[in-house]
């Protein structure tokens, strides 16, 4: 789905600016000020055009990966999320001697924040639900610079090598 940013102007003369999400069953779903609205479509009166967002925020296979170390200082922390550079990286810790890799797909917003971590995504190594945890736990402590003109969510991996 490519995502636009419109300007709403409904029958009482109000105008809304937002990313148009939906129109199902006569219910527009716009997002403004990254909260949802729906509208009865029979209280719109038009709706303009304002600015395209070509990305859906998907990852794409030709993303290039990136290299941080962790904010503790003791393991390379890897990344592919378009468009984007980590502020902050996840703060790890193993109190095992427990190894392997655990890849995390990751759901970041405009503003950079994540909000959606799942850990052992294909490229993971380990099923070891202790690194998983552990693994998927820090990556939600990481940080994105923002995007204000991007997708309102986008899609990445962080890859953990304990």
């Amino acid at each position: 789905m490519l995502l636009k940013e419109y300007k709403s102007l409904l029958k009482t003369g109000d105008k809304i600016q937002g990313v148009v999400m939906s129109l199902n069953d006569d219910v527009l779903v716009m997002y403004v000020n990254r909260q949802p609205k729906e509208i009865m479509l029979r209280d719109v009166s038009s709706i303009f055009f304002d600015e395209y967002v070509p990305y859906d925020g998907k990852l794409l296979d030709n993303t290039p990966t990136k290299k941080i170390k962790s904010a503790d200082g003791n393991y390379i922390v890897e990344y592919a999320i378009k468009d984007r550079d980590m502020t902050q990286a996840p703060r790890l810790s193993n109190a095992t001697e427990k190894t392997g890799t655990v890849v995390v797909e990751v759901v970041v917003n405009r503003a950079g924040t994540v909000l959606k971590a799942k850990s052992g995504v294909t490229g993971s190594t380990t099923s070891d639900e202790y690194l998983l945890t552990k693994a998927e736990f820090a990556c939600k402590g990481a940080q994105f610079n923002e995007h204000p003109k991007g997708p309102l969510e986008t899609t990445g991996t962080i890859t953990i090598h304990y």
